[in-house]
Formats: C-alpha cells, sequence, structure tokens
C-alpha cells in the first residue's frame, strides 16, 4: 500500500504541487454557496472524485471542501463533520475550535501513517456553516484554521478566477443566483485551468441544514448559462458600439427581449420536467433546498414538455377559498370526532392542539380544536 502510495505520489510530483483543483464558497442571501470540479489528474491519470462534503442528515448546516492530496483531504473532511454532526457548535468561535482540533488529531495520530512528503502536507479546506450567529466560512491551510473570510476560492485561486469572483458576486445575490454564479466560475476554470474538469458539483448551505444540488439541475444550468451569455454577449457589443445608429437601438434591445423570453420559458419548462421527475422517481428527495422556479407558478404537464405560467390574482383568490372551505370542513369533523370520543367521560385535560392535513401544497395550520 505504501508502494503505491508512494507511486502516486511521484505523478502528482511530475505535474507540480499545485492543487489541480477549483473550490469556491461564497454567501448569498439566505446561505452559502460551495462549487467544484470533480476531475482528479495524477499525471495521465484522471478520475472523478468528489471535492465537497456535507452533513447530508441535515442535523448541521455545514459543508466541506478540499483541495490537496486525497488521502489526508479526505480524512480531514470526515474528522471535521463527524465532530460538527455530534458536538452542533452553536457559535463561530466554538466552529473555529472544533475544526482546529479536527485537524490536530489528524496530525498527530493519522498523518504519521500516511507516506506523504513534506511538500504535500499543507492542504487547503474551506468550511461553510450555519451557527447560532450567522454563516459563516472558515479557511484552513495545513492545520491551521486562518481566520473568518467572507468569500474564498482555493486550488486555482488565480488572480483571475479572483477578480471574477470579485466582480459578479453580491452578498445580496439570491440562493439561485448565487448557484448559477457558481456553475458559471467553475465553468471558467475548466477553461484555463489544467487540471480542472468533470462534473460540477454545488453545495448549499441554508437555515435548516446542507445540501447537494440536483446534479442533472446543475448541468441543465451550465448549457442554461452558455445559451444566455451568447445574446448577452452581443447586447454588450451592440450596446457599447456608438457606431450603430441610436435609431437601430430599439430594435436590438426588442431582439434581445424576445430571445430572452423565449430562453426563459424553455428553461423555466425544462427546471419543473427535473423537479416532477425526481418527485416520481428518487425515494430520497427530499424538496428543493430553495426556489427554483418562481413562487405562486402554475405548472401543467401534458404529452410534451410541461407549461410554466404565473397564477392570475381571480385564481389565486379562488385556492385561498378552497383551501379556507377544506379547512373549516376538517376542523368541523374532527370536533365531532372528538365529541364522540369523549361522550360520557370527564375531561382532565382540554388543550389547544392543532390540527394538520398534509397535500401538495405543504401543511395546513388549522384553528385550535374545541
Amino acid at each position: 500500500m505504501a508502494k503505491a502510495l508512494d507511486s502516486r505520489l511521484k505523478r502528482i510530483a511530475a505535474v507540480g504541487d499545485r492543487s489541480m483543483t477549483y473550490i469556491a464558497a461564497f454567501p448569498c442571501a439566505t446561505g452559502i454557496v460551495m462549487c467544484a470540479d470533480t476531475l482528479e489528474t495524477e499525471g495521465d491519470y484522471k478520475n472523478y472524485v468528489e471535492k465537497l462534503s456535507v452533513i447530508d442528515d441535515l442535523s448541521y448546516p455545514l459543508a466541506v471542501g478540499g483541495a490537496g492530496v486525497g488521502d489526508l483531504i479526505d480524512c480531514s473532511i470526515d474528522e471535521i463533520i463527524e465532530r460538527a454532526s455530534a458536538e452542533r457548535p452553536k457559535t463561530k468561535k466554538d466552529l473555529k475550535l472544533l475544526i482546529k482540533n479536527a485537524l490536530k488529531k489528524i496530525y498527530e495520530e493519522d498523518l504519521p501513517t500516511l507516506v506523504i512528503p513534506k511538500q504535500f502536507r499543507t492542504p487547503q479546506l474551506l468550511v461553510s456553516a450555519k451557527t447560532d450567529e450567522g454563516f459563516v466560512i472558515f479557511h484552513t491551510q495545513g492545520r491551521r484554521v486562518l481566520a473568518e473570510v467572507e468569500k474564498a476560492i482555493i486550488g486555482y485561486g488565480t488572480k483571475y478566477n479572483n477578480e471574477l469572483l470579485k466582480r459578479l458576486h453580491r452578498p445580496s445575490l439570491s440562493m439561485q443566483q448565487a448557484v448559477l454564479l457558481g456553475v458559471y466560475l467553475v465553468s471558467q476554470s475548466k477553461k484555463l485551468d489544467e487540471g480542472v474538469g468533470g462534473t460540477t458539483r454545488v453545495a448549499v448551505v441554508t437555515q435548516n441544514g446542507s445540501w447537494f444540488d440536483d446534479p442533472a439541475y446543475i448541468g441543465n444550468s451550465e448549457a442554461r448559462i452558455a445559451e444566455f451569455l451568447r445574446l448577452t454577449d452581443d447586447l454588450f457589443l451592440s450596446s457599447v458600439d456608438i457606431s450603430i445608429p441610436p435609431s437601430s437601438l430599439p430594435t436590438i434591445l426588442e431582439e434581445f427581449g424576445k430571445n430572452v423570453a423565449q430562453l426563459r420559458e424553455k428553461y423555466l419548462s425544462v427546471t419543473a420536467a427535473l423537479s416532477f421527475e425526481r418527485v416520481l422517481t428518487d425515494p430520497n428527495y427530499r424538496g428543493e433546498p430553495y426556489p427554483k422556479i418562481f413562487p405562486g407558478a402554475t405548472v401543467s404537464f401534458g404529452f410534451t414538455m410541461p407549461t410554466v405560467r404565473e397564477q392570475t390574482p381571480e385564481e389565486t383568490a379562488r385556492n385561498r377559498e378552497m383551501f379556507r372551505a377544506m379547512r373549516e370542513s376538517h376542523n368541523r369533523l374532527a370536533a365531532s370526532q372528538f365529541a364522540a370520543m369523549i361522550a360520557g367521560r370527564q375531561p382532565l385535560y382540554l388543550g389547544k392542539e392543532r390540527i394538520q392535513v398534509r397535500g401538495a401544497a405543504g401543511p395546513i395550520p388549522e384553528s385550535a380544536s374545541s
């Protein structure tokens, strides 16, 4: 085993000691987005590898990504996730101490058993989490836990990649916008940085937990971004080209608006189809971690792709009336059943319990029973 690991390290050394990976983490309005490539390159060898990990049972909102030698990265991530899931640190200080203690254990107990030369013993990690004090991103290098960062790139943290993140990122981005930004950033690194490739992986940290985004949705988002960029690139060049007569600009803008609307309609249908397919085929599907279609959308399914449209005010009012009637009917039924159950008995406690009806629209809170 040691001989195989030594051979692997020699292959890494043959192409230099820079981490051939791209991982970024940055905040948005409702959480943190992490994005990464999935290609591991060791000389002439290319493998698929997961570079992001999450606590997927929703016990604690935390995601981790690592760049460096896989053996050391994997045991470091496993130790952090195991401790965070058990301890659930409430403050940023507690989380930082947890990471520090996890790395201390790895470097003192696990590293001596790994045949890793010194130049490969300083991997980098990005740890994103939600504590009681808010969202936080910690950057580690080797066994050191560096200061909290607003956003960061590890692996190929080149000047170009950092400037691109700086130009496009805003903390006020919605979660979907931030995810699409992450997909775009990884796609750019794939084009420019040697050894970065494979499928794009995205993890999100929200108030309720950490999630891997749907790979099919992320793959489709890459195609979506490429199509929209072609439109915006053309508009950019036309906008700055003052040799175009002012009278021609309204036509250019009208054509741009029409093409954007058509593309949005296309990808609304695709996204609805992807989510619906997961509902039908994925037994582990727990819903989407953030809205992928605008609230109040009406989705119609036929023999072809679904169609997505906004509800009219009349439809919204009618649906509210329908659910109100359902709630009242259910409460009357529940009240009569309870009365029959306690008939002839002296109740010792008559509390204010809440009744819920679960359906496609989610839980519907009822008024207190009597």
